[in-house]
């Protein structure tokens, strides 16, 4: 990650939602949305069963306790199979079918959420980490992140970890496992390093406790929160504030921020303006930009970005861009704002997988290779995992990133029913949050004791029915009456809040 970045976090809290912003420069780089009813599961672990075992797939389906079964590959398996040499002498994997078994009880972890038709993809080889480590049990030796340059730092964090672990374990510890120390490790005090394994050994204990009093399924462990796991991952050398709009989510990440790190919680600071979070920081226009297709650049070019199942296709056009005569140039200049562009976007809209870029094609080597560079330096201060390929024979650049969590337009939309799936448009929980937050900033503004919600009528029974206690609580809290008017030729999208 660049080490030369101010990091801000901007938290955003309404009945049933929480939204969280990273700032990097002031310039919002991520934004993720958790609502009540469909919180992320990736890093839960659960005790859970077999339900069938397919040796040609070499995979088993997993009744985690979700509604849909688990996906569990033969390379997930732990402990992690030995190879065997088979008649022919080549090397051969175990079969799924000698290590499972239908009904079999298993204890697995998320590490995708479910998407469309698709189950969660599960591992049996359970991780969890603190701030500065990742422990894996029943797995053996220490790692050092890669991001951790510095040779001396790197002997110096692994001679350190070995001696604490010395201390902490005795040779028959049957809690013993693999531990890998994070980039947030670099430069850390050795103190904070025992600490940290001191917590994953008691959490993982605990665990095991939960294990053998629980009936499957059932889950033994679950991941922070999206803004706890963003405080306890962020590199706080760099941190300018954490800002959060609404007071018991303070008090909750005030002792949060005590428990992982005193003195953290004084970067806690309390928004009360009347003029909501997201707004005054322009953030939600950036969240309604990053759900549209086409991004303009600054020269007159854009890309296009189109999401579908197998991969994310991006393209890149010239478009009004007419450069300085020279169409080499103009070329260049233009791949090299979308190089830029499209790592933000990739974050920002959180798309993952494989990632095929057209770039406008360029004669001359040396323009690739800078827009090649342009671009791995715009993804290196990804947090999450990513490869970026060289130009393929026919002028596309591969990018392999992570999946782990939804992306927005996956959390924010619904496939449209009117074009077959090709397109889509918001959720009606989507719109109604809007229009809960416009409603709080109307009536904060102009002190209104009768307002009128005017939407499409799919909506005004979503709100009457899905919503009725949030509308009943709204009324008291601003002592205001609220009338559901249907307007026959508004879309989903559109509403008004208007004065009575």
């Amino acid at each position: 990650m660049a080490t030369d970045m101010n990091y801000e976090l901007l938290i955003n809290c309404i009945p049933g939602e929480l939204r969280v912003a990273l700032l990097e420069e002031n310039i919002v780089q991520e934004v993720h949305v958790e609502r009540e009813d469909e919180s992320s599961i990736v890093g839960n672990i659960y005790l859970a069963k077999v339900v069938r075992v397919m040796p040609g797939l070499q995979a088993a389906f997993i009744d985690f306790g979700a509604s849909r079964t688990g996906f569990l590959h033969v390379d997930d398996v732990n402990p992690i199979p030995q190879t065997r040499k088979s008649k022919t002498g080549a090397d051969k994997g175990i079969e799924i079918r000698h290590l499972l078994h239908d009904g079999q009880s298993i204890i697995v972890q998320v590490v995708k959420e479910p998407i469309g038709d698709k189950g969660a993809r599960l591992t049996a080889q359970v991780s969890i980490a603190s701030r500065y480590l990742v422990f894996m049990p029943g797995r053996e030796g220490i790692k050092i992140s890669r991001l951790i340059k510095a040779k001396e730092e790197r002997e110096r964090l692994e001679e350190g970890l070995i001696s604490i672990l010395r201390e902490c374990y005795t040779d028959d510890d049957t809690n013993q496992g693999s531990y890998i120390v994070r980039s947030a490790g670099q430069d850390c005090d050795l103190k904070d390093l025992k600490s940290d394994a001191q917590f994953l050994q008691l959490l993982w204990s605990s665990l095991q406790g939960k294990k053998a009093r629980a009936q499957t399924p059932a889950c033994l462990h679950q991941e922070l929160s999206v803004e706890q796991r963003l405080i306890r991952d962020i590199d706080r050398t760099r941190l300018k504030s954490i800002t959060v709009d609404n007071h018991e989510t303070v008090s909750d990440l005030y002792e949060y921020c005590e428990l992982i790190q005193p003195g953290l919680e004084d970067f806690l600071i309390y928004y009360g303006d009347e003029e909501p979070l997201f707004r005054k920081y322009k953030i939600d226009e950036e969240i309604d930009a990053a759900l549209h297709r086409k991004v303009d650049l600054a020269g007159g070019g854009y890309i296009v970005i189109d999401q579908t199942e197998a991969l994310v296709a991006i393209d890149v056009n010239t478009g009004a861009s007419i450069g300085r005569g020279d169409p080499e140039q103009t070329v260049y200049e233009t791949n090299c704002q979308a190089a830029k562009t499209i790592a933000r976007q990739l974050r920002l809209r959180n798309l993952s997988g494989i990632i095929v870029i057209d770039f406008i094609d360029m004669n001359k080597t040396k323009n690739q290779n800078s827009v090649l560079e342009i671009l791995k330096r715009a993804m290196s201060s990804d947090r999450i995992e990513n490869y970026v390929s060289k130009f393929t024979e026919l002028g596309l650049v591969q990018i392999s990133r992570q999946r782990t969590y939804k992306s927005l337009q996956h959390v924010l939309n619904d496939d449209c029913s009117g074009c077959a799936g090709r397109g889509a448009i918001k959720s009606l929980e989507t719109v109604s949050y809007e229009i809960w937050r416009e409603l709080w900033r109307v009536s904060k503004i102009y002190q209104a004791k009768n307002l009128k919600i005017q939407a499409a009528s799919e909506v005004i029974e979503y709100l009457s029915m899905t919503n009725s206690s949030v509308l009943e609580d709204f009324e008291k809290s601003r002592k205001c009456l609220v009338h559901l008017s249907l307007e026959s030729s508004f879309v989903r999208e559109k509403f008004n809040i208007i004065s009575v």
